[in-house]
């Protein structure tokens, strides 16, 4: 039973999502692609030696914003979707190739979960109190964050992002977060799969050496 007088603890989206970026930006080389791309277009692998470069888009009911994102290839990246209109939206990015692409998970568990569900209905939504070893709900709802997940769940109106693509969505109050490097240089073009006429751009440049 949740204790008389207190408010059932929940982690929200937003807090998380901050308390889990690192914000910063900086470049390295590739090779051309062999065929079957866009001329001037080239591969370049991850280097996770760069600081995280961090985005925010707001995906509200007119469009994108900003409209267009500029993103150096083989940096890591933190794209944040936020919320900024009255429905769910979706960004996916078309054609770009990411590598160690992850979506942000987070625990939506209160202090009454801890307390009436069983250790394996717990460990099934990701929580192990065994391995936390904290019998106290509110120390643990404390030490409950987000982790990152190579997969996200379908949306309300039953859209699944495939894993292989840059595609986040929001719903009204709720935040996203993706992290991937993108490796393939070019520009591509963003889509609302709900919302066809609301389009955007992301522009992969090859960034200086240094």
């Amino acid at each position: 039973m949740t204790r008389p007088g207190r408010t059932s603890a929940r982690l929200t989206a937003s807090l998380a999502v901050v308390a889990l970026i690192a914000a910063s930006c900086s470049g390295d080389g590739g090779t051309p692609l062999a065929s079957g791309v866009e001329p001037g277009t080239v591969m370049v692998e991850p280097d996770p030696s760069y600081p995280v470069y961090t985005v925010n888009v707001y995906l509200t009911d007119t469009g994108f914003e900003p409209e267009i994102l500029m993103l150096p290839a083989g940096r890591p990246i933190q794209l944040i979707l936020r919320e900024g209109g009255t429905t769910e939206h979706h960004y996916r990015v078309k054609g770009l190739v990411a590598a160690q692409l992850q979506w942000i998970s987070i625990p939506e568990v209160t202090e009454y979960d801890l307390e009436s569900m069983s250790p394996a209905e717990l460990l099934a939504r990701g929580i192990d109190l065994e391995a936390m070893d904290d019998s106290d709900p509110d120390h643990a709802l404390h030490h409950l964050g987000p982790t990152w997940a190579p997969v996200r769940e379908r949306s309300p109106a039953g859209i699944k992002p495939l894993g292989t693509e840059v595609h986040g969505y929001v719903t009204l109050g709720s935040t996203d977060a993706i992290s991937f490097y993108p490796v393939n240089t070019g520009r591509f073009e963003v889509e609302d799969v709900l919302f066809p006429e609301i389009t955007g751009t992301v522009i992969v440049f090859l960034p200086p050496e240094g």
